[in-house]
């Protein structure tokens, strides 16, 4: 890299690391004030360079210091769930079955689920799973709740698992060994860093596979066209993580943690910051993100509106996003016992 180039990764780190201890602030100005958002973020900037070098100071020893004596006592309790998953539905009725059967092939024995008003047949297609206690049901009204179902499944039930997956009904957690539990690799990945408390899951991002009317196999079997490893998108993540290290969540893809706890990426080996990792890994873990689906199905997905504040998908996005380049059937392998359970 030439000296250019590592000037331009060093301030864009420096940059990413001042973010991320400021995040709330941030992105609340740009969420809220964000025509006012570039000449308010300059003014109070030095206050930001202050804040981010106190917080960092205090991460770097007394906040990792307490991080490492939470993770110790963790280590020697023994919790209901090693892995559960926090997620908020609207009308996903055609698919749900299948996400939930999948997560349970991977050792996933509790989901936290939060309804979105879903006017199809979601909560009965769900009954089944409430009434074992696999779903943990709650209905939550309004536009934009997903960030609230968040921090609201951490406030309740954060005591109940080892760790919480929060991610979306279009995407499937899939170990690199198949059948193998996630709560097993995450301890294992976890592992590499003293003060790591959370993954960073990279988007495997699949395309329609050419459909533009809704197939009638799975999900899981009838996309199978993906994005290539190096392809940008992939290198958005959602977090899987020890929610007493979670302070709340603060994006979709990202929570705040406290102050001396970190994410790595799924190898391991590499810290992660925001919603991104800069060095994409497939390794241990990656999340299958399908996105786009059949044309059919993402014009039905368009009328759900986002989940974490108003507004909505249109096509344009749905070109962005539909890439088949890879052709891809490691999910095929748990068709089987998919289609047995289903």
């Amino acid at each position: 890299m030439s000296l250019k180039g590592k000037l331009g990764f060093w301030r864009f780190e420096l940059w990413l690391d001042c973010f991320i201890y400021n995040n709330r602030y941030i992105l609340w100005l740009r969420r809220e004030h964000r025509l006012l958002s570039k000449p308010l973020l300059l003014l109070t900037s030095p206050y930001l360079l202050f804040s981010w070098m106190l917080r960092k100071a205090y991460a770097m020893t007394v906040g990792r210091w307490r991080v490492l004596a939470a993770l110790e006592r963790d280590r020697k309790m023994i919790f209901d769930h090693e892995v559960a998953i926090v997620a908020i539905a609207k009308n996903e009725g055609l698919y749900i079955k299948e996400w939930i059967d999948f997560h349970r092939l991977v050792g996933i024995s509790k989901i936290y689920l939060y309804d979105n008003e879903s006017t199809d047949n979601t909560k009965s297609v769900i009954q089944p799973y409430i009434d074992c206690g696999l779903v943990d049901y709650q209905l939550i009204k309004g536009v934009g709740r997903q960030l609230d179902a968040y921090n609201s499944a951490i406030a309740k039930h954060k005591n109940e698992c080892r760790y919480m997956a929060f991610i979306d009904l279009d995407e499937y957690i899939m170990p690199e060994t198949p059948y193998e539990p996630i709560g097993k690799v995450a301890d294992s990945v976890l592992s590499h860093k003293p003060n790591a408390v959370g993954i960073s899951l990279n988007w495997c991002l699949y395309g329609n596979s050419g459909h533009k009317l809704r197939p009638q196999g799975l999900i899981t079997e009838s996309y199978i066209d993906r994005a290539k490893e190096t392809n940008p998108m992939n290198h958005m993540v959602k977090t899987l993580c020890n929610p007493r290290m979670v302070h709340y969540y603060i994006s979709p893809h990202y929570p705040q943690y406290k102050l001396g706890a970190i994410s790595v990426d799924s190898s391991g080996l590499v810290q992660a910051k925001g919603w991104f990792c800069r060095d994409l890994t497939f390794k241990n873990l990656r999340l299958n993100h399908y996105y786009c689906k059949s044309e059919e199905d993402y014009k039905i997905k368009t009328s759900r509106g986002l989940g974490d504040r108003a507004g909505s998908y249109d096509m344009s996005k749905y070109e962005q996003m539909n890439f088949n380049e890879v052709h891809d059937e490691s999910m095929l392998v748990y068709k089987k016992d998919l289609i047995k359970i289903i």
